[in-house]
């Protein structure tokens, strides 16, 4: 049962918190492998994690960070062949038997590929911690100005009830449980710089055949304030290639090319069920910036229509997003336009 954990930190002071809560919590914390992306500017301490053979510290300087998505991929390079990948931000706290909790739900569902994922209640390190809060769902808030769509979250009506995870539209970064093979099939793009990071997950992983869910249990808490805490677009507004804007404007333009095209291959969209697939059981349309009523009122989804081709056989085919080529020959610039 062995775990792989990604921890993104940038200048975050409740990453070694959090490392921490995650080991002492887990049932069985020598099967973890947690690999932390550590982007700082000095006078921080992780030395705590450094004695921890379970933990590796990827440490880079934050001045040279290209944000989140940049950050997790450099994680993923390390991953091995672990049984599950578990993705969690740098403030977070662990339910005692998180681990073998996730798996076992993730084996409730029936799934052959099953994500567990969602926005996790709250908490803040100024106050004493005493857990609470209720199981979350996703669903779609609106859009930004450029058609990419945003998310929120309420609890799971009638969760005191539900005996296993319930199928979900979307995904969470901060916290998605998944089996190792995700890592492989849905690797990271790490020219999205934040904005689009959850469709993008979301797209690929449905048509790599996965089945997306919401946990009934609540499993983490995520501290969403952060007052006067770093962030990456604060300290990186120096006009040049690293400026936060242009590498966000950049990402966008990606996510925006995969929702409204069919793109395989690198980091498009998987082989076993067509992108269409995907906008049918989120009921949305990605160009005309619509969902179905159902979508709009937060209400869940029926299990999605088993896979075209056996989950993770069908080969890529089509374009290729490494190269700017949509299915059909047509350049990503020209359709951008």
């Amino acid at each position: 049962m062995s775990i792989f954990v990604s921890v993104a930190a940038y200048r975050d002071p409740e990453l070694v918190p959090t490392v921490l809560d995650c080991l002492t919590k887990a049932d069985r914390p020598d099967e973890l492998r947690i690999v932390v992306n550590w982007q700082h500017l000095g006078g921080e301490d992780v030395s705590a994690l450094r004695a921890d053979s379970r933990v590796t510290v990827l440490e880079f300087d934050a001045r040279r960070s290209r944000g989140v998505c940049w950050a997790r991929a450099q994680i993923q390079r390390s991953y091995v062949d672990s049984d599950w990948y578990l993705q969690v931000d740098s403030h977070t706290r662990f339910a005692p038997g998180w681990d073998t909790r996730l798996v076992a739900m993730a084996e409730q569902t029936g799934a052959a590929k099953p994500i567990l994922s969602c926005y996790p209640p709250t908490y803040d390190p100024a106050v004493e911690f005493t857990g609470g809060g209720e199981p979350t769902l996703i669903f779609l808030s609106g859009w930004t100005h450029d058609g990419l769509p945003q998310f929120k979250h309420f609890r799971i009506p009638g969760w005191q009830e539900a005996t296993a995870p319930v199928p979900a539209r979307f995904v969470a970064a901060g916290f998605l449980f998944a089996p190792g093979s995700f890592v492989r099939e849905v690797p990271y793009d790490e020219r999205i710089y934040y904005q689009g990071e959850e469709i993008n997950l979301a797209t690929r992983a449905f048509t790599w055949g996965y089945d997306l869910f919401h946990p009934v249990e609540v499993l983490a808490w995520h501290y969403y304030i952060r007052e006067n805490q770093f962030r990456h677009w604060m300290d990186h507004r120096t006009p040049g290639a690293d400026h936060w804007f242009d590498l966000d404007r950049a990402g966008r333009r990606r996510v925006l090319t995969l929702l409204r095209y069919t793109m395989v291959g690198g980091f498009g969209t998987g082989p076993v069920r067509p992108l269409a697939a995907y906008r049918e059981y989120a009921g949305i349309d990605f160009a005309r910036r619509t969902a179905t009523a159902e979508t709009l009122a937060g209400q869940l989804p029926d299990r999605p229509k088993a896979p075209r081709t056996p989950a993770g056989t069908g080969p890529p085919s089509g374009g290729d997003l490494e190269s700017g080529q949509l299915v059909g020959g047509d350049r990503v610039e020209d359709s951008l336009r």
